[in-house]
């Protein structure tokens, strides 16, 4: 049982790594926490099912339309909902992170009414990548699981190189830090934005297809995946990308015990409980900056 629950633990907790990742690169560059996020994941998953359903791709492909599908929601909700606000309203700091949690959370409610009416509010699963079961430590695994966690710990890894490595992502990294001095430089804030969000985009939907491949997604649920990927960028630390694979890992094991051990039902329950006690003793999270 102890094996069987560490083995699930690591599986579930890459992919949360990776759903999280681009959340807590967002809001580490603009400051914004996009209350829309897990609809992206699950219009992506949703599109992959349906692509596949109807025999236009294979699974594989399915990855990468997902990618593009959520790179398209993340570019729509930043030209749509968010550049709006940010250049039409004279806001404070305050009142603008007030507006745009506002704003993100309706955005998030007409996509799943959208979802629910073009594809029907249930809950729905993409194939599995290859069929198979292997044995790791005594504990039959599905051959399919084990890559998609491989995959996406993959595509954490290029996204460090790219951000630590290039030209591009060095600036978007400065971005994070001082974006005023960055601005002084003559670099253009709003191209880098624009930029972030597609990134943000496109790993919300390569995540979003995975999750629907071993948890499954539908257009309600979208607000549940959100609940955890908050959860677990607060617990991490606002902007700290670190920390949120760390905290993707502890929120992965705890979730994988309580569905073990109590009912898969209240999985997403110690995510919630855990966000509480965090905003009461210690705000900023493990590795927060603000």
């Amino acid at each position: 049982m102890l094996i069987q629950l560490i083995v699930s633990g690591v599986l579930i907790s890459a992919i949360y790594a990776l759903a999280t990742t681009g959340f807590t690169l967002l809001y580490g560059v603009s400051g914004i926490l996009n209350l829309a996020h897990g609809t992206t994941l699950a219009t992506a998953g949703i599109m992959a099912w349906y692509l596949i359903g109807t025999g236009h791709v294979d699974p594989f492909s399915a990855i990468g339309l997902g990618a593009l599908t959520g790179m398209v929601v993340g570019l729509v909700t930043y030209g749509v909902i968010i550049r709006p606000l940010q250049t039409m309203l004279k806001l404070s700091t305050t009142d603008e992170h007030v507006f745009m949690l506002v704003a993100t959370l309706l955005w998030t409610i007409i996509l799943q009414e959208g979802l629910a009416y073009t594809f029907g509010d249930v809950p729905v699963s993409v194939p599995q990548l290859v069929p198979g079961i292997v044995e790791i430590f005594g504990v039959r695994t599905p051959i399919s699981s084990v890559l998609v966690a491989v995959f996406s710990w993959l595509v954490i890894g290029l996204l460090w190189f790219y951000v630590s490595k290039t030209r591009s992502g060095q600036t978007i990294l400065a971005a994070s830090m001082n974006p005023k001095a960055l601005v002084l430089c003559g670099v253009n804030l709003k191209r880098v934005h624009l930029v972030v969000w597609a990134i943000y985009g496109g790993l919300a939907g390569i995540a979003g297809v995975l999750v629907a491949m071993i948890l499954g997604v539908s257009p309600s649920g979208g607000m549940e995946l959100t609940a955890t990927a908050f959860s677990i960028v607060v617990l991490g630390g606002l902007g700290s990308v670190g920390g949120t694979l760390i905290a993707a890992n502890l929120i992965g094991f705890i979730e994988t015990a309580t569905a073990y051990a109590i009912s898969p039902s209240l999985r997403g329950l110690p995510a919630l409980i855990i966000l509480i006690i965090v905003l009461y003793v210690r705000p900023q999270g493990l590795f927060g900056r603000r």
